[in-house]
C-alpha cells in the first residue's frame, strides 16, 4: 500500500486548497439559494418614489390628479424655493417635483392644454414615468369631458379608472420557471467539484506521471498493476471523500432539511455521483497531459468556468443562443444540469425516461475521456521507448 499512502500524503498537503474552494462554493450557494427562487420567478415589483408637488391651480381635476401620484408614492412638503428644490434633488431626498400651473383644471375641460412642469434627476428614467402618469390621468379626463360630463363627475370618473390595477403573472413555455432551494445547491456542483479535483487530485496524479518518479517505479519491485491500482483507488476515495463533504455542506445549507433523503435528494445524489465519473476522466486525461503543476489552476479554471457558462449552470439556458445550446451538448456539464432540472422538477409517478438518458449520456463522457487518457498515455510510452 505504499502508492495508497503517499496518495493521501500528497492530498494532505494540498487540503487548504481544497477547503479554499469549499468555502467558495458555501458561499456563493448561500447567496444563490436565497435569492434565486426570488430572482428566476420574473415577478415585477412596483416601487414607491417619493416626489414634492405644488398645486397652483387648486381644482378639483388638479386635487384629482395629485391624489393619483400619491397612490403606490410619497408626498413629499418642500418650500417652494429654487435652491432647495435643487438641494432635494441632488441629495435624492426626493426624485421628481411637479407643478401645476394655474388653468390647468379648466385645460382639461375645453381649450390648449396646460401641461404641468416636471422637475426629475438628470439621467433617470423618472421624468418619463411620471410624465406617462400625468398623461394618463389628462387623456381620461378629456375623455370623459368630452362625453359630457360636468368636471365634478369628470373628476370622479377619471380617479376611479385611474384607480383600476392590472393583474400579471408571467408565465414560459406553460411552467413556472422558479426552483427549490435544493437545487441551486446542487446545481453549481460541476464549479467546485472540477476546481477541487484538478487542483487537488490532478496535482498528485503530475507528481507520480514525472519522468524520474515513473522511472523509479518501473525499476522497483514494486509491480506496476498493484501501483496503478492503488493509484486509482486513491483516487476513487478521494472524489468519494469530496462528494460527502460536499453533502454535508448542503445539509447544512439546507438547515438539516430532511428533504436531502427522499426520493429527490437520492436522485441528485446520482446525478452528483454520474458526474463524479465525469471529473474522474477529466482527472485523469489532465494527469496523463499536464507536466507542471502550476498550469493545473489554470487549466481548472478554463474547463470549469467555460462548461458552467456554456452548459447552463452560471446562465440559464433560455438566456443562451440556440447555437450556444446546441454546442453545449456536446460538453457533460449540460446533462448534468439537464438532469439536475428534471429532477427538480419531478412529479410523482413521472416518466424518469429523459433523466436516465442525460445520467447515460454523462457515463460515456467520463468512459470517453478516461480512453482518450489511455490513449495518450500509450502513445507517450511508445514515444519514450523509441528514444
Amino acid at each position: 500500500m505504499s502508492v495508497y499512502k503517499v496518495f493521501f500524503r500528497i492530498l494532505n498537503r494540498l487540503k487548504m486548497r481544497v477547503i479554499m474552494y469549499l468555502g467558495i462554493f458555501l458561499a456563493m450557494a448561500f447567496i444563490i439559494s436565497s435569492q434565486g427562487e426570488e430572482a428566476q420567478s420574473g415577478m415585477f415589483r412596483a416601487q414607491s418614489q417619493k416626489l414634492a408637488v405644488f398645486d397652483e391651480d387648486d381644482s378639483e381635476l388638479s386635487r384629482g390628479v395629485v391624489q393619483y401620484l400619491a397612490e403606490g408614492n410619497e408626498i413629499v412638503e418642500l418650500e417652494d424655493e429654487a435652491e432647495t428644490i435643487q438641494d432635494e434633488l441632488y441629495n435624492r431626498n426626493v426624485t421628481c417635483v411637479i407643478r401645476i400651473p394655474e388653468g390647468y383644471g379648466e385645460s382639461l375641460l375645453g381649450g390648449n392644454l396646460v401641461k404641468p412642469q416636471i422637475t426629475t434627476i438628470p439621467g433617470t428614467v423618472y421624468e418619463q414615468f411620471f410624465v406617462n402618469m400625468v398623461g394618463r390621468y389628462g387623456s381620461v379626463a378629456r375623455a370623459y369631458r368630452a362625453g359630457g360630463l360636468d368636471s365634478r363627475e369628470v373628476a370622479e370618473k377619471t380617479a376611479e379608472v385611474c384607480r383600476e390595477k392590472v393583474s400579471v403573472s408571467m408565465m414560459e413555455g406553460g411552467r413556472e420557471e422558479s426552483h427549490g432551494s435544493m437545487y441551486y445547491f446542487f446545481a453549481y456542483f460541476p464549479y467546485i467539484f472540477i476546481s477541487i479535483s484538478v487542483v487537488g487530485v490532478g496535482s498528485i496524479l503530475v507528481v507520480f506521471h514525472k519522468k524520474e518518479v515513473r522511472e523509479r517505479n518501473i525499476c522497483s519491485c514494486y509491480p506496476l498493476l498493484r501501483a496503478n491500482l492503488e493509484l486509482y483507488s486513491g483516487m476513487v476515495i478521494a472524489e468519494v471523500g469530496f462528494c460527502l463533504c460536499y453533502l454535508l455542506l448542503v445539509f447544512l445549507g439546507m438547515k438539516c432539511d430532511t428533504q436531502l433523503f427522499g426520493f429527490q435528494g437520492m436522485l441528485y445524489c446520482l446525478n452528483m455521483l454520474c458526474f463524479m465519473v465525469v471529473t474522474l476522466g477529466i482527472v485523469f486525461l489532465v494527469g496523463q497531459i499536464v507536466k507542471r503543476d502550476t498550469v493545473l489552476n489554470m487549466i481548472s479554471n478554463i474547463i470549469s468556468l467555460g462548461m458552467c457558462f456554456l452548459c447552463g449552470i452560471f446562465v440559464p439556458l433560455e438566456y443562451l443562443g440556440a447555437g450556444l445550446v446546441r454546442a453545449a451538448h456536446f460538453l457533460p456539464a449540460y446533462w448534468y444540469i439537464i438532469s439536475a432540472d428534471r429532477i427538480d422538477h419531478y412529479m410523482a409517478g413521472q416518466d424518469l425516461g429523459e433523466l436516465w438518458r442525460a445520467l447515460g449520456i454523462q457515463l460515456l463522457f467520463g468512459a470517453a475521456f478516461v480512453c482518450a487518457g489511455l490513449a495518450y498515455s500509450k502513445v507517450r510510452m511508445n514515444a519514450g521507448q523509441r528514444e
